[in-house]
């Protein structure tokens, strides 16, 4: 972890005081300072002063402070050997993992975060941690950093999370290097491509991360991009009438001014696009070595109608999706990461192109289309069939369609294998069945669309020639190399683009 963990504030900010600048705040959802509930002996609820919410939220307090130190045993596993970072949310520390030491791990080290007195004091606050942390550990992707669980020590009742221990620096500390000119492209793009494929990654999890800015990325030593904090400084209760069960924390609000939409300061719930934002703000300090508005947030940024930097190291589409991103209406911003990857990598302006180029092919390949078009129809009348067999087929295209939505909402692969399923089981029941025959296509397009490399398009063109009707269709036959003329990869190309065109 790093130092800049402990400029991250959730202590409220008294009247009149302006906020820390890259600090951390949450929403108060009444008075002027957010107030958190302790339940005390006889399940009276005292409301913390904001003296006491001030000091508890340096490093935990002071006597959780003291009490911490090298050598420290937590929960009877982990002893703590370096304190690494430290600020409102608590104190992170390098630590080693007694029992994979005893297993002969080569890798014992951790990053232990103990959380705050604010999170102890709260009675929601463990269930609400414990799911947050729940959902980081979903995320297994190169770009994001691993969480190993969430407990708590209770000898010291202090709460603590367990992630991967990194070796590198943080974004903030580039960024700080660079100030006033930034860095060369070469060097930015492929940290903001990082990040974005793991942002892209979280959101098809569902998950926002709602907090994302320099100090919560850092770069491993050969350049890799990971991305901190998932879920967990949003897992702070401030509302004072939150109820057990039905805690969100995602909707708490905790954000960074200076990387904060006005939406999520409107309290309104997260959105994928509220971290495009944030990216986009990233992407200018990096590029230009400045905050794009000059550190005002979303709010601010556009009641005084600033303007971003040119971003003249960027190419064209490039510049489109940063500049889409930073747009006050989350409407105008690309609807998640993967959306902005697209544009991003010039995806539009390739379709065009490869599109006017597709205008040559049309005539080659036009008996193709009308071979295609005109493709038998069902071997045996639906009328024919049994009344069960009818109400199966029925019910197998119905589902194959309901996973489909599913795909396109939040493409995932399930929703591809049960569509190719549900689809293969109505062809199976009539042959040549029409929807069914469709739908097997749009199955096999999609999935070979998605696929990252050469290889990965023939893993999966393997997997769908194990089915009746994709064994000869065109593009698995091409995908394969197998009994593929140039006038069949012309049609394969032409439908591609013919989708592309369609996405865009």
């Amino acid at each position: 972890m790093n130092e800049q963990d402990a400029r991250t504030r959730l202590r409220p900010t008294p009247a009149g005081v302006a906020p820390e600048a890259g600090a951390t705040r949450l929403r108060a959802p009444a008075a002027e300072a957010t107030r958190l509930r302790r339940v005390g002996v006889g399940a009276g609820v005292e409301a913390r002063t904001d003296e006491r919410a001030e000091a508890d939220a340096t490093v935990g307090g002071r006597g959780a402070a003291e009490a911490l130190q090298p050598g420290s045993l937590i929960r009877g596993r982990y002893r703590l050997e370096a304190l690494i970072g430290q600020g409102g949310m608590g104190q992170v520390w390098r630590a080693k993992d007694l029992l994979l030491e005893q297993a002969n791990d080569p890798r014992p080290l951790v990053a232990l975060k103990l959380l705050n007195r604010d999170f102890e004091a709260h009675p929601d606050a463990f269930m609400a941690l414990q799911r947050e942390a729940g959902k980081a550990q979903q995320l297994a992707h190169p770009n994001i950093a691993t969480v190993y669980g969430f407990d708590r020590d209770e000898p010291t009742g202090r709460s603590f999370v367990t992630m991967q221990l990194l070796e590198g620096a943080s974004l903030e500390e580039l960024i700080g290097q660079h100030h006033g000119h930034g860095v060369v492209r070469r060097v930015a793009l492929p940290i903001l491509r990082g990040i974005a494929e793991g942002l892209s990654y979280a959101h098809r999890k569902g998950i926002v991360h709602s907090d994302l800015k320099p100090a919560n990325i850092f770069l491993l030593r050969d350049g890799t991009a990971k991305i901190l904090d998932f879920g967990i400084a949003r897992a702070v209760p401030v509302s004072e009438d939150a109820v057990p069960d039905t805690f969100d924390a995602g909707s708490l609000g905790a954000y960074t001014e200076p990387y904060a939409t006005a939406e999520m300061i409107r309290g309104e719930a997260p959105s994928p696009s509220d971290d495009l934002y944030a990216l986009a703000v990233i992407a200018c300090e990096l590029l230009e070595g400045r905050h794009p508005f000059g550190g005002l947030s979303g709010t601010q940024a556009s009641a005084a109608q600033a303007r971003p930097p040119p971003l003249r190291q960027l190419k064209r589409h490039e510049r489109r999706a940063l500049l889409a991103s930073l747009s006050w209406e989350r409407a105008a911003r690309p609807r998640d990461a993967a959306e902005f990857l697209r544009i991003f990598g010039g995806a539009r302006s390739a379709g065009n192109a490869l599109l006017a180029a597709v205008a040559s092919l049309v005539v080659v390949c036009a008996y193709l289309w009308y071979a295609n078009y005109r493709q038998q129809g069902p071997a045996i009348p639906f009328g024919q069939l049994s009344v069960a067999t009818q109400q199966q087929l029925r019910q197998d295209l119905s589902d194959g369609q309901q996973f489909l939505l599913a795909y396109e909402r939040q493409h995932q692969a399930d929703g591809l294998e049960g569509a190719l399923e549900s689809f293969a089981g109505a062809y199976g029941l009539q042959k040549g069945n029409r929807e069914a025959t469709a739908g097997l296509r749009r199955v096999a397009d999609d999935a070979l669309d998605s696929a990252k490399d050469v290889s990965n398009r023939r893993a999966l063109a393997e997997t769908l020639q194990q089915y009746d009707y994709l064994r000869s269709y065109t593009p698995v036959r091409c995908a394969l190399g197998r009994d593929c003329s140039v006038l069949d990869r012309a049609w394969t190309e032409l439908q591609r683009l013919a989708r592309l065109g369609r996405k865009l």
